[in-house]
């Protein structure tokens, strides 16, 4: 499952509000696990920067630095459809999908002019009609909180920043809120929020990780990474440990251990057997290609998102490049370059049901030279991992910060975000692969 950075969704990197990348802390860290240079498997290699084809979007004129040959792309378009709109505008919500195939979108905030506007209220999709209807309301507003469905089919909501208020809250200046360490449970069946137990520091989560034994592991901004039993309702700390990086992402792997992601000086995989983490390096070898727009290098900085591939291997998605690491051998393959427009920072990327993956909004850099910051977009590409061909379209609405589920029926739903001005938004649109 990839969540929306959710799901990765205040703190103002850029204007969209694409913020800070969070700390993963250990229980204990041993060893150092890494990649080595001999790419997983060949279609995994993909060191030519690959050519898109353009839709609703004009496409770069800019060049890799290392003059690849263009990979041919899938000839079908992307196809976006408006949907029904959400009853408030938000970003970085929550969004789950629940057991009969509805969508619980939750929290978020919006800004107006300097204030940020955080929100309790909840509501559900329904892919049969289309339509967003109200459901209960969460015992405190939140954005940028943690949300996973259970075993059970619950869903656990937690962390976050915004306000223990029912209703909703403003920031209008510094102190106003706050990191929240409490949690919630969501039941489907009766609509409704109830608190469960609070986690052992307040913070905030955009990666949790369902276990096999039904307990969630959830890395997030603060000295130590916390586990939730639903048995009992409680939280237990991981501990302190190193150093964080500005993201998280965290994935459960076939062998059973979590590769977490963001991290600084290095990712990590946690060992839920033993309940300790290894350093692991994602460093890819000398000579891998690198990419210019405008004359300004595109550096592989950050770990934006992290996707587990049909085959078990997990593509990693670094300011455009794609990168992949495979925990059977070890080993990290170049993917390529595949932004259609310079550094692409903070989309969101979902795994198609016919193993591709969707990356859509986020910021781009601007191309007005009196808007220098990064700009919200509507660009979309999905990149197939099995041959490294990509293809590019555009959604309805540029969005930043915005939510990503996969439906039952193969469609994507992409709600919220906020916009080219970066203002929140209540609409919402489905991909149509």
């Amino acid at each position: 499952m990839t969540m929306t950075r959710v799901t990765n969704s205040a703190m103002g990197r850029t204007p969209a509000r694409i913020g800070l990348r969070f700390a993963i802390a250990v229980v204990a860290v041993i060893g150092v696990a890494g990649c080595s240079s001999t790419p997983s498997s060949p279609s995994a290699t993909a060191s030519a920067v690959p050519s898109t084809t353009a839709s609703a979007i004009a496409s770069p004129t800019a060049t890799s630095s290392a003059t690849p040959t263009p990979t041919p792309t899938p000839a079908r378009p992307l196809s976006f459809v408006a949907t029904g709109s959400m009853h408030v505008a938000r970003e970085y919500a929550t969004a789950t999908l629940l057991k009969n195939g509805k969508v619980l979108i939750a929290g978020g905030y919006s800004r107006t002019d300097l204030f940020d506007n955080y929100y309790a209220s909840a509501e559900i999709y329904d892919p049969a009609t289309g339509k967003f209807s109200k459901t209960g309301s969460m015992t405190a507003a939140r954005g940028w909180a943690t949300a996973i469905r259970l075993s059970d089919g619950r869903v656990l909501i937690a962390g976050g920043e915004g306000c223990p208020d029912p209703n909703h809250c403003t920031k209008v200046q510094e102190g106003l809120t706050q990191n929240l360490a409490s949690a919630e449970i969501y039941d489907p069946a009766t609509g409704k929020f109830t608190l469960t137990g609070s986690m052992t520091a307040s913070g905030r989560s955009e990666a949790p990780v369902l276990l096999p034994d039904g307990k969630v592991m959830m890395p997030f901004y603060g000295p130590a990474a916390e586990l939730f039993d639903p048995a009992t309702g409680k939280f237990t700390g991981g501990g302190h440990g190193v150093a964080a990086g500005p993201d998280d992402t965290a994935t459960l792997l076939p062998n059973g251990k979590v590769l977490a992601t963001g991290a600084a000086p290095d990712p990590q995989l946690y060992d839920v057997a033993t309940g300790k983490f290894t350093k692991v390096s994602l460093v890819l070898p000398p000579g891998t290609p690198t990419a210019k727009y405008q004359d300004a290098v595109v550096d592989r900085k950050d770990v934006y998102t992290a996707t587990l591939l049909k085959d078990g291997r997990v593509l990693l998605f670094e300011d455009g490049y794609l990168e992949t690491y495979d925990p059977a051998t070890g080993a990290c393959a170049d993917a390529g370059f595949i932004s259609p427009g310079g550094q692409w920072d903070y989309p969101m990327a979902t795994l198609l049901a016919d193993g591709r993956v969707l990356f859509e909004g986020g910021a781009l850099p601007s191309q007005d030279p009196m808007r220098p910051d990064p700009v919200n977009t509507n660009v979309a590409v999905v990149y197939d991992p099995s041959n490294g061909q990509v293809s590019t379209g555009a959604m309805h609405t540029a969005r930043a910060g915005q939510t990503a589920t996969l439906l039952p029926n193969g469609s994507v739903l992409i709600a919220g975000g906020a916009d080219a001005n970066y203002n929140a938004v209540a609409s919402a649109e489905l991909f149509k692969p």
